[in-house]
């Protein structure tokens, strides 16, 4: 595989990296494993709560355009805030902290030797907002199957949306829960396809060959997998990251856009917990899955099957 060098200095002298994920493709314990490297600073998610926010702000109070930066914007990013607080109760969030400006000059500024960020591809899904992705950064993308991921996001989001008091459609059990009520709203039914549009974008525009991980691969076969992925981000890889502490404790440390959301459990539960990775669930038949993960799943397969064949393959 050939890889495009980083403009950011690599080797003994560090090295970035942005994981672009799919929810639901194993990337907290992706992080927790990346904890593992000394001296790597771990950023959770930052565009994709400020995306998932906004979206909020805009369909309520009827804001045309996204703001990008603070300065000016105070109010909107408040409200932004606020939005997201309802989906994570117990959670405080920052916002200044929200901002795509924001995280940018962060990111690009952060002194640490090793920067790891996990984030949504579905934050990045315009022209306006990929003007900030951070330089300096090796950009990596995870994959899964449709079915798992829907599957996987239908029972994470049932839980959340419960706990949250925010279920709208008379549920009364997670067999009478319907994502497809939601997924648009939460930019959930077109995942695979900004996925693959991001991915499009950063082989035409930064680097013609980015690393493509399939979730299967990494939980059946962890070492080759994260050999490469170290050594084509400039990170140092050892065997002792095959293995890490089931506390959630680590993820205190990490760069979060609020207090307290590692003890998220309807999102995060399992993997927190996590102490190395474990073979993948096998992938369900279509006529197992309930029809609203059927549905999105069909939809996302081409995007999927695309992406699939350019995966890092050991």
């Amino acid at each position: 595989m050939s890889h495009v060098p980083n403009d950011n200095p690599r080797g003994k002298n560090g090295g970035r990296a942005i994981l672009w994920i799919i929810p639901r493709s194993i990337s907290t314990a992706f992080a927790k494993c990346m904890s593992g490297i000394p001296g790597c600073e771990v950023w959770y998610e930052p565009f994709g709560f400020s995306h998932m926010g906004m979206m909020k702000v805009l369909e309520k109070h009827g804001i045309a355009d996204c703001p990008m930066s603070y300065d000016g914007h105070e109010k909107e990013f408040k409200m932004t805030a606020q939005e997201l607080e309802k989906l994570a109760p117990g959670s405080t969030f920052f916002p200044d902290r929200l901002p795509f400006a924001s995280i940018k000059k962060e990111l690009e500024e952060s002194t640490s030797k090793y920067v790891f960020v996990k984030d949504g591809s579905y934050a990045m899904s315009t022209d306006q907002r990929r003007q900030f992705l951070p330089k300096g950064y090796q950009h990596v993308f995870i994959i899964r199957h449709p079915l798992l991921v829907y599957k996987s996001i239908r029972k994470a989001f049932f839980a959340q949306f419960l706990e949250a008091g925010i279920l709208k459609f008379n549920e009364t059990d997670e067999s009478s829960f319907d994502y497809r009520l939601y997924a648009n709203e939460y930019s959930s039914d077109a995942l695979f396809q900004q996925h693959h549009e991001l991915w499009t974008y950063i082989r035409d525009h930064v680097n013609p060959s980015p690393l493509v991980i399939d979730s299967s691969a990494l939980l059946t076969n962890p070492a080759p997998v994260l050999r490469e992925f170290c050594e084509t981000v400039g990170f140092p890889y050892s065997n002792s990251l095959l293995q890490w502490s089931a506390s959630p404790e680590v993820a205190k440390s990490w760069k979060w856009p609020a207090d307290n959301m590692y003890k998220n459990e309807a999102f995060l539960g399992v993997s927190m917990y996590s102490t190395h990775f474990t073979p993948s669930a096998a992938v369900p038949s279509w006529e197992e899955v309930t029809d609203d993960v059927r549905e999105l799943a069909e939809k996302a397969m081409p995007y999927y099957e695309d992406m699939i064949q350019h995966r890092l393959i050991e």
